[in-house]
């Protein structure tokens, strides 16, 4: 690491064609990107429409709920616009080379 950057924020617990899972230790979270090519079951009854990506927010306290945020790449989240947190996740998956709106 260079002087003076800082470190990742984000560490890598899965990268795979149907989704990346970003571990936040710092913040105790997780981020799992579902990219609109996830074949998973469950998602359709998740997502308004195909070409959404899903960011699923898993805060790592007991009894905490997770939370979806959905995306498009021209529209950023659906709900929270630019200021959404599912952002910092999605840009982070950009750095890795996983392509979140694909």
């Amino acid at each position: 690491m260079a002087e003076g950057s800082a470190a990742p924020r984000f560490s890598i617990g899965r990268f795979s064609e149907n989704e990346l899972v970003l571990f936040d230790e710092h913040k105790q979270e997780s981020w799992i990107i579902y990219p609109p090519r996830s074949v998973y079951d469950f998602l359709p009854v998740r997502r308004h429409s195909k070409n959404i990506t899903l960011v699923e927010h898993h805060p790592w306290a007991p009894f905490t709920l997770t939370r979806d945020h959905q995306l498009r790449a021209q529209d950023a989240c659906l709900v929270h616009g630019l200021a959404c947190p599912a952002n910092e996740a999605v840009q982070a998956a950009v750095d890795l080379g996983f392509d979140p709106f694909a």
